[in-house]
This record gives structure tokens, sequence and C-alpha cells, in this order.
């Protein structure tokens, strides 16, 4: 019997997607993402905070917080949650803590966050959901501090490291440069700028914060640090490669938390993976006709010419996070020859990633050849991470109570697992 049921929801969900209208998809307005700042429901009676509602509440009550009202809702459980912590401190995980102090941040410069997002979305022509969307899946639209992230050392709501920072801030103006103090003429490459160069900044800073939680740190907890603590040797101290490092790390661990300024860079790395790497077919596709946009009546007026999910964008996310091989796994998968493309959607896009390329027996590879022959491999849990991630980045910005997409993961995405035995058996292609 649950088998029957599972296959019935298989096949009603993949009949909504077959019929779903990508020009107007279930997406929210980039307003409906954030708190409007109402005033909470008392939660502090509930025994589940996550799940209950007060005795107080009527359905009708219920059903308009977690469909009319489910941004501010997060918010309100979140901050009881936090309320609860601080009154018996332990009774929630870290990571739980964590996760309830991002929902709360988030509620912060909401004004400022929507404004960013559009201008930035104006400005590089990323639909503004996916844009949400990827920087929810990030940060949940927190001002989160730097963080390791395994070497990338991450800042702020769109979670950037130096390198993207850098290629960003060396297409300024000498004006805009020189207010953020950014040095003139930096290269932005590994043999330069390498990621973890900020490493020994973020070192000095942890260990002079107390009890304060690393993902709270912000540029105040930088600013003791002198040219000396990063480089003691004097010899190091003469070196003008030395000085223009510390001068740009310095700039950035300063403005990183920038609203304006990194959902900027965001979209700007985003547009910039767009338009080298995703294959032209996909790129004019799925765009509006003149005089045609979004349906949906938003406080601001649609600013993208592209669908809200649109297939290539979702790509160009994808590629942020996995690596530019990614449209070549797309090509294995669905054969494509002289960049010749079927109409794809997101749907798809997700089942190619998961899907695509074959298991190389005795590893944890897969497999997959480009368009010219040239054989490539990944690693299975890049793969399971990626569908993952773009299937997360389609239900941040999807209306409460719809289904849009889901991951397709049979096993849990683990990078000292094996290859699941469901995913060693696939051709790695769809026909």
């Amino acid at each position: 019997m649950m088998k029957k049921k599972l296959l019935i929801y298989i096949f009603l969900f993949n009949s909504l997607i077959a019929n779903a209208d990508w020009k107007n998809p279930l997406v929210v307005c980039p307003e409906e993402v954030l708190p409007k700042g109402l005033s909470c429901p008392d939660f502090s009676k509930v025994q589940n905070v996550y799940s209950d509602f007060p005795d107080s509440m009527s359905s009708q009550q219920i059903l308009d917080w977690r469909y009319n009202k489910s941004a501010d809702l997060r918010f309100c459980r979140n901050q009881e949650v936090l309320k609860r912590e601080k009154i018996a401190p332990g009774s929630f995980s870290p990571a739980t803590i964590e996760l309830a102090w991002m929902t709360v941040n988030a509620a912060e410069k909401v004004k400022e966050k929507l404004d960013a997002i559009h201008s930035a979305s104006l400005n590089y022509g990323i639909p503004p959901q996916i844009l949400i969307g990827a920087m929810k899946q990030e940060s949940l639209l927190s001002s989160l501090g730097i963080s390791p992230d395994g070497g990338n050392y991450s800042c702020g709501m769109a979670q950037l490291n130096i390198q993207e920072w850098c290629r960003s801030m060396n297409m300024l103006s000498e004006t805009e440069r020189n207010a953020l103090n950014w040095p003139l003429g930096i290269s932005c490459g590994d043999d330069f700028i390498p990621t973890n160069i900020v490493k020994p900044f973020y070192d000095l800073a942890i260990t002079k914060i107390g009890s304060k939680p690393i993902y709270q740190m912000n540029a105040d907890d930088y600013k003791s640090i002198k040219y000396s603590d990063i480089y003691p040797n004097k010899d190091d101290q003469l070196s003008s490669k030395s000085m223009l490092i510390f001068q740009a790390t310095k700039s950035f661990i300063d403005h990183c938390q920038n609203i304006k300024l990194s959902v900027s860079v965001k979209a700007q790395t985003l547009k910039s993976l767009f338009d080298n790497y995703v294959p032209t077919p996909l790129k004019q596709a799925e765009q509006y006709p003149m005089g045609s946009t979004f349906s949906r009546a938003c406080n601001d007026v649609y600013s993208s010419i592209f669908y809200p999910l649109h297939t290539g964008w979702l790509l160009a996310v994808a590629m942020y996070n996995a690596g530019p091989l990614e449209p070549k796994l797309i090509d294995h998968y669905f054969k494509i020859k002289n960049n010749n493309y079927p109409s794809l959607n997101p749907i798809d896009l997700i089942e190619a990633l998961h899907w695509g390329g074959e298991w190389k027996p005795g590893t944890s590879l897969v497999e997959f050849i480009d368009q010219d022959g040239v054989p490539h491999t990944q690693k299975w849990y890049k793969s399971c991470i990626v569908q993952r991630h773009i299937a997360r980045v389609v239900q941040h910005v999807t209306i409460p109570g719809e289904i849009i997409a889901k991951s397709l993961e049979q096993a849990p995405c683990s990078p000292s697992a094996d290859v699941p035995d469901y995913r060693q058996k696939s051709t790695g292609v769809k026909y």
C-alpha cells in the first residue's frame, strides 16, 4: 500500500511539472521572502516551537500565517527559540541556535536588502527570484561574518570569497575603489590572492571575540589587526606585494557585509558565469516576448527579460557551486550534439545534474563526455550536492504550500560514502 501511494505521489508530481507554466511559475514576489515586521503570536507556551500554534488561534488564523505570512512566521518561531535559549542555555543545539539567529537577522534592513536585489537584477539581468534563492541557500539572507567555508573564507549575505570580491572591485572606477580603500592593479588569481589569504586575519580575530559566536562576527572584530600582526618578518613588511595583499584583505573584511555591495558582486559573479559558460541556446530560451512579463503584481516591476526560474541562470548558480564542467554534464545526459538542445526547464536541469554521467567502477566518480568527445569526471558527491542545491534554490522562492522542485537523491549526500547502488546502475544518459 505504501509503495502504491508513493507511485501515485510521483505520478501526480510529474504531471504537475509537465503542465507547469514556466512563464508564470508559482514563485513568490521578492517582498514575500522577508518578514514584514508583523506582531508575532505568543509562542511562549507552545510545546514545539517549530510546529505548534497557540491554542487561542483559530484554524483560519493558522492558515493565514502558514500561507500568507510565512516569512514572519519563520521569524517569530526562531525569535522564540532564541528567547528560550537565553532563559535556559543549552535547550537547543548550537546548530539550531545558529539557524535561529540567521533567520532573525534576516529580518533586519529588509528595505535595503530588497532595494539591493532589485537594483542588481536590473543591472545584470538575473531574475530576482533566482538571486534571492541563491543567497537564501547560502545565508538565509542574513549578514554572516567571515567563516572558513572549506578554505573559501566566505562573507556576508551573498557568501562571497575574496577572489570574487576582487574581480568586481577591479571593475570599479578609481573614485569608487578609493572610497573602499581597494588597491589599484591587484591580481585576483591564486598566485597573488588565494581565498585562504584571509585565514591569518580570521585566526587572529577569533582569539579576541570571547564568547561571541563566530557567525556573528563583523568588521569591528578585525579593526585591531595591524600590518605587523600579519607580516611579523621585517623583509615581508618591506614587500610591496605584502602591502597590497594586506590592503586588499582589509578592504574585503571591512566591506564584505555591506548589503548593496554584496548583492551586486553576487549578481555580477553569476552574470559572468551565465555569459561565459551557459550554452547560447539555453541563454536565449525562456525569455518574455516584447510587451510580456511575469504576471504576478509585485511591489516592484519585474526586473528581468528572463523567466523567474530560467534554466540557464539556474545552471549559472550550479556552476557557482560546482564549477564550469556542469554544462558538459548536461550535454552528456541529453546527448547534445552541435549545440542542438531540446526545450529544457528547471526540473530537467535537476534531473541531469543528478543522473548525468556513468559511475566509474571502483571509484567515487561519474564519467561523462562533452560534445567534442572529450571525457570528464567529477565526484558523485558533487553531483549529489549540486542537484540538491538547485532544488533548494527553487524551493526557497516557491509559494508556500506549492511544490515546484524536489531533489532526487535516494541516499544522503556524503563525501565519505560510496556511490549508492541505485546510482551505480544508471547509464548516465536520458535516452
